[in-house]
């Protein structure tokens, strides 16, 4: 049991700097891969040094927890490339320890790096991912060459209102902007009436809307039923996010509308959506669906941490099959693995937000892992 256990204290040291070393290298280059690919627009919108330091640190946070399943697939390559190559696995064979037992503090690793990844997710990658947009938003107020695009539709967290805004006219040095030509849409979560409310203008100050001259249209009834009002101001409260207001066309990897979001808060706008459409089921009507993308987002905040896992369990076999070409045939293959897996990722994020019916959100979000992992027994059964 002693020598297992500090089998398992080697296998964990060696880890340690391919896996530091893995995760910086890859940061520093997708960190300046965003600033190359955004050199133009910072150039044209004359951003000061200031700016884009302050843009490139919030937004470190958010590839750090994104590149930790790639850290982790070159640690565990690389590892085991070396062992084999110097013909330790073989020692450790001969004295009786079995692949799986060899593999298995990898794995372990694996899966608290997982845990870890997640918990960085949702403690510091939406903090930083909002201070990050909102330090776009300031730039934008700052310049007089970019403004917020027009034509834009906007939706608050809880999916009880919807709006299309024409164009928005930012104040400078403040957090208040005018709004024109707006269409608003408002739901009842319930199952209550629908409300359209529009407007030529609006004041948007903190998420506080006051439009002028409202023309508001409430249906009744199933929509049967329409009654009318005008009002001269009316007030409404609908926080716009940060990136409503983003003139600086970023061009980011993987980056969505939902990394400002933690787990708990997507947890709680599904069950806010299922309990509103339990509650039109006696209706008749179900005007109200559960979100796809929501879901969606949901399953993907939990699945892309626990990547770290995957490529624990895929990685070591596989770098044992092609031990004999060297280390670099280790870090060859954890970028082919993490490259089939992202792409795959990808395409099942764009399937599954677009045809949710025919590739249900889990289904989108855990197929790859669930395919990679059956590979990576697969190989450590052939292996034994």
């Amino acid at each position: 049991m002693r020598t297992m256990k500090r089998l398992d204290r080697y296998l964990a040291r060696e880890m340690i700097v391919p896996f530091l070393i893995g995760q910086g290298a890859v940061v520093l280059m997708l960190t300046g891969t965003v600033l190359y690919n955004n050199a133009d627009v910072f150039l044209t919108a004359k951003i000061p040094p200031a700016g884009i330091i302050k843009v490139a640190l919030y937004f470190i946070p958010y590839l750090v927890s994104l590149t930790m399943p790639v850290a982790m697939a070159i640690a565990s390559s690389l590892l085991v490339s070396r062992l084999a190559r110097d013909s330790e696995i073989t020692v450790m064979r001969a004295a009786g320890v079995s692949l799986k037992r060899i593999f298995l503090p990898i794995m372990v690793i694996g899966l608290l790096l997982s845990f870890v990844d997640f918990y960085f997710g949702e403690r510091v990658v939406p903090w930083s991912n909002q201070r990050y947009e909102q330090t776009i938003t300031d730039l934008s107020r700052s310049t007089a060459v970019f403004v917020p695009q027009a034509q834009q539709v906007v939706q608050s967290k809880d999916k009880r209102f919807s709006a299309y805004i024409d164009s928005i006219e930012l104040i400078p040095d403040s957090h208040k902007a005018k709004l024109n030509k707006i269409t608003v849409i408002q739901r009842d979560m319930a199952g209550g009436p629908l409300m359209i409310i529009m407007a030529d203008s609006a004041d948007y100050d903190n998420g506080v809307w006051t439009m002028y001259d409202a023309k508001v249209h409430k249906y009744l009834n199933h929509g049967f039923d329409e009654r009318f009002a005008f009002a001269k101001t009316l007030t409404i409260n609908f926080r716009l996010v940060e990136q409503t207001f983003m003139g600086i066309p970023m061009q980011l990897p993987l980056y969505s509308a939902a990394a400002t979001r933690t787990f708990a808060d997507l947890a709680g706008a599904i069950a806010q959506q299922q309990k509103a459409v339990e509650g039109q089921r006696n209706t008749g009507v179900t005007r109200i669906k559960v979100d796809a993308l929501t879901l969606l987002e949901y399953h993907f905040k939990l699945s892309v941490p626990f990547s770290c896992l995957v490529f624990a369990v895929v990685c070591p076999p596989l770098a044992l099959r092609f031990a004999k070409a060297g280390n670099f045939m280790g870090v060859l293959l954890s970028i082919c693995l993490v490259f089939v897996y992202w792409n795959m990722l990808l395409a099942a994020k764009i399937i599954g937000s677009r045809f949710p019916d025919a590739v249900p959100p889990a289904v989108a979000a855990w197929g790859q892992n669930a395919l990679f992992c059956l590979v990576g027994l697969y190989f450590l059964w052939r292996g034994e």
